[in-house]
């Protein structure tokens, strides 16, 4: 896709602008060709400026690399690498955002920086667009375009505190009675499966070292029960429900308990550790 850049005129430009056009003025009315000299020389000045400026922000490529996690309705911090195509360096590549600009002052061939971008609904998101802008090389301008940057990305929804009282209720008991025999503790082992982000101590290390893949060991334990939440154990509107699951998830899993997810008719079991907290939290961005 073409690039369309564009131009701010910064408060130097309109200065020297305005400068620019008085000597212009004083040059008609005066017929002197000294004046009319030095107005040329402004006007080439900033064609030239311009020129260089163009050349500037040619050839740049950016990646994006997203955190572990990242929730709508809030600042991350992405990781941005810049690849620079041209013979020459760039200069003064500016990363323009609401919360904090990030500039380069040289990149020859690659450069990295932090950007922070903000998402305001939750889903997937095939790209996103980011503002690469320059002001070199005098700052009188700045030139600017707008990147469309490839990323699939799943943003999980904004997490709105609730209460737990629900974990008393019937409700939740009888969803919980098919998995109440199986939780993950540090007990009695009865199986391996593959590891999910749990602590080291669960690893099973002769069965990783066989497969060459990390596997976890599964426990009998008592002390905490499995939970398969669902948009009817909270209130709200819709988008707020799934807030408000995401919030539990996030909680529940930190606190050991094994979070399962139920909507409709798919189900998600209950287990813990972060992959399966952003395997669940995947599925409540999703949801339609």
């Amino acid at each position: 896709m073409r690039k369309r850049y564009r131009v701010r005129v910064n408060r130097s430009g309109i200065i020297f602008i305005g400068i620019t056009v008085f000597f212009g003025v004083a040059a008609v009315n005066t017929a002197n060709n000294l004046l009319y000299l030095v107005v040329s020389s402004m006007l080439s000045f900033m064609l030239v400026s311009g020129l260089i400026s163009l050349y500037n922000l040619r050839g740049l490529s950016i990646k994006l690399i997203p955190p572990a996690e990242v929730y709508a309705m809030r600042y991350e911090n992405f990781r941005l690498l810049v690849e620079n195509r041209k013979r020459l360096p760039s200069f003064l590549i500016r990363f323009p955002s609401k919360l904090k600009d990030e500039t380069l002052p040289i990149i020859f061939k690659r450069g990295e920086t932090n950007v922070s971008l903000f998402f305001e609904r939750r889903g997937l998101y095939q790209n996103v667009q980011v503002v690469i802008a320059t002001s070199f090389p005098v700052g009188l301008f700045e030139r600017y375009y707008v990147e469309v940057v490839p990323i699939n990305l799943v943003v999980f929804p904004k997490p709105i505190p609730t209460k737990l009282s629900f974990l008393e209720s019937s409700s939740t008991k009888e969803m919980g009675e098919s998995f109440q025999s199986l939780t993950r503790g540090y007990d009695e082992v009865h199986s391996i499966r593959e590891y999910r982000g749990e602590p080291v101590k669960l690893i099973h290390w002769k069965a990783s070292a066989k497969t060459g893949k990390l596997y976890v060991k599964d426990t009998y334990s008592q002390e905490k029960s499995p939970i398969v939440l669902s948009l009817d154990l909270v209130d709200g509107s819709k988008e707020e429900k799934v807030s408000k699951l995401a919030y539990l998830v996030i909680k529940l899993i930190s606190e050991g308990y094994p979070v399962g997810l139920k909507i409709g008719e798919d189900i998600i079991p209950p287990a813990t550790g972060e992959r399966h907290k952003r395997e669940i939290l995947t599925a409540l961005a999703l949801l339609k």
